[in-house]
């Protein structure tokens, strides 16, 4: 409706004694025209449209409380950083191996891309096999050694002392951001 042509005469047309004498009189034969069942049906849907937009506002708020909680909880939580196992280069393992070999005799290292092989042909040679698997895991800052294979006495294959150490270097970096309004991690 365009808002020039709704002047003052058309607000008086609607809003006079006449008009809303009309208006009474078509909710009074409304009964009649319609029936009382259609009346009480239309009468219980807008009861039960009311009620479902009020039971929706509701369950809004509750939500709206319950996210705003939850972003508050993850605004809480300490970041935590990540590790990250790196293996340690075959350059940095050699000079260190080629020590190791010269302090303990009889002791074999074979050094390769985050891994050593560590050698004996004998038991006699356990207490420096022992020690150069010590000396080998305190050789780097933040160097983690791990075991994959380990082998001692007569069912040994290759010597009788055999041991496959994995050699990382433990990293700690940032930890991920999260985004508390999408619940996804950024990148």
């Amino acid at each position: 409706m365009d808002f020039k042509q709704f002047n003052m005469a058309t607000i008086q047309k609607y809003t006079s004694p006449q008009a809303i004498k009309d208006f009474d009189r078509f909710l009074d034969n409304l009964p009649v025209s319609v029936g009382y069942n259609a009346l009480i049906a239309a009468g219980i849907i807008c009861l039960m449209g009311a009620v479902s937009v009020w039971f929706s506002s509701v369950e809004l708020g509750k939500v709206s409380k319950l996210r705003a909680d939850l972003t508050n909880v993850q605004a809480l939580k300490p970041p935590v950083p990540v590790l990250k196992y790196l293996p340690v280069s075959q350059s940095l393992l050699t000079p260190l191996t080629k020590k190791i070999a010269a302090t303990f005799q009889g002791v074999t290292l074979i050094p390769g891309n985050g891994e050593v092989k560590i050698t004996a042909q004998d038991t006699d040679y356990f207490p420096q096999f022992l020690a150069a698997i010590s000396y080998l895991e305190h050789g780097g800052r933040n160097w983690k050694v791990s075991t994959s294979h380990l082998c001692v006495g007569t069912d040994c294959k290759t010597a009788k002392l055999y041991v496959d150490l994995k050699v990382n270097v433990v990293e700690f970096s940032e930890p991920e951001a999260t985004v508390p309004s999408a619940g996804k991690k950024a990148r």
